[in-house]
C-alpha cells in the first residue's frame, strides 16, 4: 500500500519549509486560482527568508481572496523578513497572461466627480467608454482625456440597456465597469489587468466582483458583491432596468458563468444621504423597480431590490411584503444568490420592531441556507441578549412580588419565611451580578449580610466570586 504524502499544512507544522514550498508550487501548477495554495507558498518562502518572493505570493492570495482575515498580521510579520535572493521560479508562477481591458462608465450630470474617476483609471485600462446622458459639463471634462471615447445615449429608464450599448463600442478582451462617483484605489491600478489575465482562460466565463468601499456618514461599509469585470465576446450582457446584473444570453439564473471576488478596491461616496437626496436616487430606483416587478414578476432579484429600496425610503410595511415575495419567488430560482440578503433584512426589520420570534425564525432560515453566515449568528446572539435582559427584568419583578406577597398571602399552607427575610435579596443580588452590575450586587450582598449574619458563609463566597471576576477583567484590560 502506497504511503500517503504529508499535506502542505502538515509540512509547515513540521517546519519542513523547503518540502512545503515544493508541494505548494505543485498545487499552484494544478490550480493557480486557489488562494490557499498561494498562502501556503508565501508561508514556506517567508520561513526560508525569501521576504520579497513571499510578499508577492501573499499578495496574489489576497487578490484571489479579498476577504482574507490573515492579511494584516502577515503583512506586519513580513516587515521583519529580509528580502532574500531573487526567485525566478516564483516569478514564473506569478506570470499572468496579458489582456486588454476597456473601462465602462455611465454618466448623467457627474461633472463634480468624473475627473476624479477618470484620473484613477489612468494606467489601469486600455480605453474608457463613457455612455453619457448628461446635460452638464461631464462630456466636456471627459473629452480632455485621450483614452476616453464618449458615446451619447438617450436615457430610456433602463441601466442594462445603457451598459449593453456601451459593450458594443468596446474593443478589448475584458470590460471593467465603474460608476462616476467611484474612484480606483491607487495601489490596485495593476490589479485589474492581473485579475483579468488570471481568469481569462477559465472553462466557462468568469464574472469578477470588486471590493467597493462605501463611505456613509463617516462610516465605512464594504461590499464584495458588485460584478464589474468580465470578458467580452463570451455572450455576457446586462439584465434589469436598475440594480442590473450580468448574465448570459439566456439570463442570470444559470450555470453558464461563474462569479469570483477579487481585490480590486474602489472608493464610493454616492450613498451619502445628501447625494442620494440631491440625485433623487431612491425615487428613481423605486420607479424602475415597480416596472421591473410588473415586467418580471417571477424574478426574485426584482422583488429583493424593491424591498431593500422601499426600506431605504422608510416604507417598512411595503418593504416586508416585497422581501417576503422575493423569498417566495426564490423557491423556483435556486441559483438566486441574494437569499441571505433577504433574510438579513427581514431579521433586522423584525429586530427593530422587537418581534424577537420572527427575527429568530429568519435567522434560522438564513443559517439553514448557509450555516456560516456571520450576520445571522450575530443577530441571533443580539436577540438572545435582549431576551435575557427581558427575563432578568421579569425575574427581578417576580422576586419583589414574592416578598410583597407576604403582606397579603393568607392560607393553610405556610410560606417559606426565609424568602421574605433574605432569599429574595440574595436572588436580586445574583440577578444584578448576572446582568453585569457587580457594584449593585455587592451592595445588596453587604446589606443582606448586615441584616442577616447567618448568611455569612453563602455571601462570602458570592463576594469573593465578584472580586475574582473583577481582577480577571482588570488583567485583561491591561
Amino acid at each position: 500500500m502506497k504511503k500517503m504524502e504529508p499535506s502542505v499544512s502538515e509540512l509547515l507544522k513540521q517546519k519542513n519549509y523547503k518540502e512545503a514550498e515544493l508541494a505548494a508550487k505543485e498545487r499552484i501548477r494544478a490550480n493557480s486560482l486557489e488562494a490557499q495554495n498561494w498562502v501556503f507558498l508565501g508561508e514556506a518562502l517567508m520561513h526560508q527568508g525569501y521576504g520579497s518572493a513571499a510578499t508577492k505570493a501573499f499578495y496574489r492570495a489576497w487578490l484571489l481572496d479579498p476577504e482574507a482575515t490573515w492579511v494584516v498580521p502577515v503583512i506586519d510579520a513580513l516587515k521583519e523578513i529580509p528580502a532574500g535572493d531573487e526567485r525566478v521560479d516564483i516569478e514564473g508562477l506569478l506570470h499572468v497572461r496579458k489582456v486588454t481591458v476597456s473601462a465602462g462608465i455611465i454618466t448623467y450630470n457627474m461633472e463634480s466627480t468624473i475627473e476624479r474617476c477618470l484620473d484613477s483609471l489612468q494606467g489601469a485600462v486600455d480605453e474608457i467608454i463613457l455612455i453619457d446622458c448628461s446635460t452638464d459639463r461631464t462630456a466636456e471634462i471627459a473629452s480632455q482625456y485621450p483614452n476616453v471615447t464618449i458615446v451619447p445615449f438617450v436615457w430610456v429608464d433602463d441601466f442594462a440597456a445603457a451598459r449593453n450599448e456601451g459593450l458594443r463600442h468596446m474593443n478589448s478582451d475584458w470590460v471593467f465597469w465603474m460608476d462616476a462617483d467611484e474612484h480606483l484605489v491607487k495601489e490596485d491600478v495593476k490589479a485589474i489587468r492581473e485579475a483579468a489575465g488570471l481568469y481569462h482562460k477559465t472553462a466557462i466565463p468568469a464574472i469578477l466582483c470588486l471590493w467597493q468601499i462605501n463611505s456613509i456618514q463617516n462610516h465605512i461599509k464594504h461590499n464584495f458583491s458588485q460584478a464589474r469585470l468580465f470578458p467580452l465576446g463570451k455572450g455576457l450582457k446586462y439584465w434589469g432596468r436598475v440594480h442590473e446584473q450580468v448574465g448570459t444570453q439566456s439570463g442570470v439564473y444559470n450555470l453558464e458563468a461563474q462569479r469570483f471576488k477579487v481585490k480590486i478596491r474602489v472608493l464610493h461616496d454616492g450613498y451619502e444621504p445628501s447625494v442620494m437626496k440631491n440625485k433623487q436616487k431612491i425615487e428613481r430606483n423605486l420607479k424602475l423597480l415597480y416596472r421591473m416587478v410588473q415586467e418580471e414578476p417571477d424574478n426574485p432579484a426584482a422583488w429583493f431590490y424593491l424591498g431593500r429600496d422601499l426600506l431605504g425610503a422608510g416604507k417598512e410595511l411595503e418593504a416586508i411584503e416585497a422581501l417576503l415575495e422575493a423569498e417566495r419567488r426564490a423557491l423556483s430560482q435556486p441559483l438566486f444568490g441574494r437569499l441571505l440578503d433577504v433574510y438579513k433584512y427581514l431579521m433586522e426589520i423584525s429586530y427593530h420592531r422587537k418581534e424577537w420570534e420572527h427575527a429568530l425564525m429568519y435567522g434560522a432560515k438564513a443559517l439553514s441556507h448557509h450555516p456560516d453566515f456571520p450576520d445571522a449568528h450575530y443577530m441571533i446572539a443580539q436577540i438572545r441578549m435582549k431576551q435575557a435582559d427581558q427575563l432578568y427584568t421579569e425575574a427581578e419583578a417576580g422576586m419583589r412580588r414574592a416578598r410583597e406577597a407576604f403582606h397579603s398571602f393568607r392560607h393553610m399552607v405556610s410560606p417559606e419565611h426565609e424568602i421574605g427575610e433574605w432569599k429574595v435579596d440574595l436572588a436580586l443580588a445574583e440577578i444584578a451580578q448576572r446582568a453585569g452590575k457587580p457594584s449593585t450586587a455587592k451592595a445588596i450582598y453587604k446589606q443582606t449580610l448586615k441584616q442577616h449574619p447567618r448568611t455569612a458563609g453563602l455571601i462570602s463566597k458570592k463576594l469573593a466570586a465578584i472580586d475574582t471576576e473583577r481582577k480577571r477583567l482588570n488583567q485583561q484590560s491591561e
